[in-house]
Order: structure tokens, then sequence, then C-alpha cells
């Protein structure tokens, strides 16, 4: 969901009548008794609705989920990341690692694979290397997770709230420090 009304939900969507099928399409899903969450996406452009949207979803008797923090998962660049609403933004916990590459990966509609849906970079083309091409996964995974640019040897990466990857993205949508690393936090700069 991304708005509470028609005006902000196409304006936000870049999509005249987007409101209008989003009703429709909840209204047909709740006559077909489908169990629904709805998602509702917080930016700069639509903050000021949040209440309105839960207020909507819950007369519709459904749950929901509040988005403040946006990843870059359609697209896999930083676009999305420049609307966030820096007022609604969530403290993420510390990144402990993960599985991306090893136990899940993530395929693009062209079969184009990498190690998840952010960690874009050194795709494995599926079409020419076929299945085979997936044990490089795991090494791919390694190389990515490294600190690297502004993030190498900081004294605080012990205690990042971000993965590589993720930082990179945000690095590269030259989004505000305090997005992503908590030297925007301190006001400290990164050595770079």
């Amino acid at each position: 969901m991304y708005g509470a009304s028609e005006g902000s939900f196409d304006e936000l969507t870049q999509r005249r009548g987007a409101w209008r099928s989003f009703e429709r399409g909840m209204a047909a899903a709740r006559d077909a008794n489908l169990p629904l969450r709805v998602s509702i996406v917080v930016t700069e452009d639509n903050a000021h609705e949040v209440d309105a949207m839960k207020a909507l979803v819950e007369g519709w008797g459904l749950d929901h989920h509040v988005y403040t923090n946006m990843q870059p998962t359609f697209s896999g660049t930083g676009e999305p990341l420049l609307v966030q609403s820096t007022e609604f933004l969530r403290r993420r916990p510390v990144f402990e690692g993960c599985n991306a590459g090893v136990t899940f990966f993530h395929a693009d509609p062209h079969a184009r694979v990498s190690i998840c849906k952010i960690g874009r970079d050194d795709q494995i083309d599926l079409m020419t290397e076929g299945l085979d091409g997936l044990r490089r996964l795991g090494e791919i995974s390694d190389r990515l997770m490294l600190r690297t640019g502004g993030c190498s040897g900081c004294s605080l990466s012990g205690s990042c709230r971000v993965c590589r990857p993720l930082a990179k993205v945000y690095q590269e949508a030259k989004a505000p420090l305090n997005t992503y690393c908590q030297h925007g936090d301190t006001k400290e700069m990164v050595h770079r």
C-alpha cells in the first residue's frame, strides 16, 4: 500500500488509476476470503498518511506490516533509498552475517543469479553456465561480504547494521550516512 488516497497512491506509483486498481484487487481478494497481509510502504511522499493507511487496512479487518527502511530489491539499485522517510527509519539490529549465496540465492526473470536480491554483483548467467554455475555462489558471497571502500578498516565494522552489499548500494545512491552507518549517527566521518 503506497498511500491512503487516490492522489498520493497514484503520485507515488506514477500510474494514474493505480489506487482504483488496488482498491478493486483488495475488494476481490477480501470477497474471496483470501488470507491477506498488507505491506504499508512509507516514503517521504506518503509519511503523513501512515495512520490513515493503517486505519484503512484495519477497517478491512486485515493485518499489516509497516515498511519504513527501503531495500533496493526490485532493481537492485539505490533509487528507492532516496525516497525513505528519515523520520520513520527504524534502527536495524547489528548485522551478524547471513547465508546469501550459500543456502539461498536470487534469480531474476532473465535467468541471472546473484547471492541475494541486494548483492547482485557477479551474476551467474544460467542460460550460459547452466546449474554448475551455482557452485560459484559461495565464493562470490565471501568476496562481496568483505569490507571495502569507505568501510575498509572501520573501527565500528564489528557492529554494523547492514551487510556490505547493502552498504555499497547506499553509498552508490549517495544516501545520507545516517541511513546505513553508525558514523552518521555520531557525525563522525568515514575514512575513504
